[in-house]
């Protein structure tokens, strides 16, 4: 089978698309490229996802370059590609309007007329924003409270419009992913928690430890996403789906108590600045049922343990975490300063492959 993963090269893909090279699968990976040795400077790290026997198929290009021809040949598309957490997207909410919905749902489009038969979107269950029950599930109000969380649900919307018996889209509203990769991220919730202990001794916390967040490790995630390949169309087809497990709904609070079990002597500091909006207990039944082989291989404590091994080895400090470099909203504002990229985030065209 031939996959096309959009956003390769970024935290989920630099551990999913090994993932799928390494279980038999025909990979092609397409991205601008903003985040790897090009744009900025992940961590990396000798790691199986990074093997060559693992390699594959790289093209750079802009998600909003995509042609038709681009397609061709392929069986499905797992697509990661997106301004990719909440403060990117308020750069400029119409320009996340663009790249994470208009330029999706495009892609879409391109894909069913180029005869591809699957079609996988990273949602986010960050679009139940504060919600008004217990938990939520698939049937919940949702609540999007950031350009990014409506670049989200708008896109849901459209692909479902889309799908029918010869397009089969399945959409994954996954957790808040965790965990190290490749391509490492410290600005989402846990790897922040664990990144400023180890930086500093010390975690500051500007909630009050309150809200609940579903979690999820970046490696249980990538293996979902290949298992949503060969499910029968009919499980998933048109269907929104809650990605991750009832044991990872955590609060604040508690994701910092395991960080400090990991990083002895580290300091949780409650700034008190203001209390986060965002709070939601996911239910995970229906995921549960339609997949109830799937169990979970990267608890939380396990996770945040590998994490600051892989941290320590390879010397992560206050200068790494000062530096920017595993920000993402950083790395953009910094190519944008160097004239690298323009506005609209496409690159300049003496950078261009």
């Amino acid at each position: 089978m031939k996959i096309l993963v959009t956003g390769d090269r970024g935290y989920i893909g630099s551990i999913l698309a090994p993932m799928l090279v390494k279980n038999g699968y025909q990979v092609v990976g397409l991205d601008t490229d903003f985040f790897s040795q090009r744009g900025g400077s992940p961590l990396g790290g000798k790691t199986e996802a990074s093997s060559p026997k693992n390699s594959y198929k790289k093209v750079t290009k802009d998600i909003r370059e995509v042609k038709l021809s681009d397609l061709l040949g392929f069986d499905s598309i797992i697509h990661l590609s997106a301004l990719s957490n909440d403060p990117m997207g308020e750069i400029d909410p119409k320009l996340t309007e663009k790249i994470n919905h208009r330029a999706s749902v495009r892609l879409a489009n391109l894909a069913k007329k180029a005869g591809i038969k699957r079609f996988l979107f990273s949602s986010s269950c960050s679009i139940y924003g504060i919600a008004k029950e217990d938990f939520v599930d698939e049937k919940s109000e949702v609540n999007p409270l950031t350009a990014y969380a409506k670049s989200k649900i708008d896109t849901e919307k459209a692909l479902i419009a889309l799908s029918d018996e010869n397009f089969c889209v399945g959409i994954l509203r996954n957790s808040t992913v965790y965990g190290f990769s490749p391509n490492f991220r410290n600005d989402l919730v846990v790897n922040n928690f664990v990144c400023s202990a180890i930086a500093f001794g010390q975690i500051r916390i500007m909630s009050d430890g309150s809200p609940w967040r579903p979690l999820i490790d970046v490696r249980d995630l990538s293996k979902i996403f290949m298992e949503f390949l060969s499910v029968p169309e009919k499980k998933i087809n048109g269907q929104i789906i809650n990605i991750g497990f009832s044991e990872n709904n955590f609060q604040v609070k508690d994701i910092i108590a395991k960080v400090q079990k990991y990083v002895p002597n580290c300091e949780a500091v409650y700034t008190g600045e203001h209390k986060d909006a965002r709070s939601y207990k996911v239910n995970f039944a229906k995921f549960k049922s339609l997949f109830p082989k799937i169990t979970q291989d990267w608890t939380l404590d396990r996770s945040i343990e590998d994490m600051v091994k892989n941290l320590k080895l390879l010397g992560f400090s206050k200068k790494d975490f000062e530096s920017g470099n595993f920000t993402r909203l950083t790395i953009l504002k910094n190519l944008m300063s160097k004239n690298l990229i323009n506005s609209k985030l496409y690159w300049e065209k003496e950078f261009k492959e």
